[in-house]
Parts: structure tokens; sequence; C-alpha cells
């Protein structure tokens, strides 16, 4: 029988194993378990600006068409987000968003109808109408963080001048 004690080798051996299965689980689960601390404003914010996405293209979708939203008609989705307040209460009070409790306010919430030449470019600049008017609506994002995010690939009618083949409706809540 061998009356060895352990070596300085199976010392380093066995540290190495142990630091490298620890770094190996850190670096698998940094973008699941970890993140979940990140950013809680965007987790919590995501359903919402999902949520306005869905009313959004969901009311103002011509009956018995896939993303093809009214535009510049009665009922249309620029009639309906021009004539609602400049933080869009009304939008937020119809597709049911404010949700505010005594630690929580209510979002805020940004639309942009962005042409998918701009997406092409690589900037998200609001389209414009015939008449020159962007199509955004709320409050504005620049300079904003932890801002959730949610898109639609919309076609607008009565617009030929917008969109090149499609836009995107994005809807921003922070």
């Amino acid at each position: 029988m061998d009356t060895r004690a352990q070596t300085p080798q199976d010392f380093a051996v066995g540290v190495s194993v142990l630091l490298v299965t620890i770094i190996g689980v850190l670096a698998f689960v940094q973008g699941s378990a970890v993140g979940v601390y990140e950013s809680p404003d965007v987790q919590r914010n995501q359903p919402i600006a999902d949520r306005a996405a869905t009313y959004l293209v969901e009311n103002h979708s011509v009956d018995g068409t896939r993303n093809l939203v009214r535009y510049n008609t009665s009922g249309g989705i620029n009639a309906s987000l021009n004539a609602d307040s400049p933080n869009l209460d009304g939008l937020r009070d119809n597709a049911g968003l404010d949700v505010a409790t005594e630690r929580r306010v209510n979002p805020r919430v940004n639309v942009t109808v962005v042409n998918a030449s701009a997406l092409k470019a690589g900037t998200r600049d609001p389209a414009v109408d015939g008449h020159g008017q962007r199509l955004a609506w709320g409050p504005s994002v620049d300079g904003r963080t932890n801002v959730a995010t949610t898109s639609r690939v919309v076609k607008l009618t009565n617009s030929t001048d917008q969109c090149d083949a499609v836009c995107w409706l994005v809807v921003r809540v922070w």
C-alpha cells in the first residue's frame, strides 16, 4: 500500500478542473439566468409594447386582410393617433396599458411607422407622408435608456409614398 499524500500536481489539476467548470457554467448561464437582472424595466415593459402593437394592427387593419393597416381613411391609424393626446392617453386606455400602482407609473408610449428603405439604410427614421407629416406619435425616445421595443411589418392603405414595399410599425415603451 502506498502512503503517499496529495502532491502539488494533484492539487493543480483539481483546481484547474474546478475553475474551468465554474467559468464554463458562468459563460453558459450569462445570457439566460444572469440576464434576468440586467434591465427589469425592459422585461416589465416588453409585454406592454407587444400589447400596444397588437392592438394597433388588429384595430386598424382592413377586414379580411393580414397586416394591411388603414392609414389615411376614417378609422385609420393616422386619424386615430393624430386625434389622441401628445402622450397617447387614448391608445393607452383602449389597449389596456395603464397599469399604475403605488410603485409603478403608467408607461410612456411612442409609435413610429418606419419605411423599409430607412431600415435598409440602418436607421429607424419615421416615414413621411405626402403632406410632409412624420409618421411618429407620442413623446420622443431620444436619450432614453431601457426602452422596450416591438415591431410589426405592415402595409398602409391609401399610401404609395410612405412605404417602398412594406413599413414597420415600431412601438416603444419606457
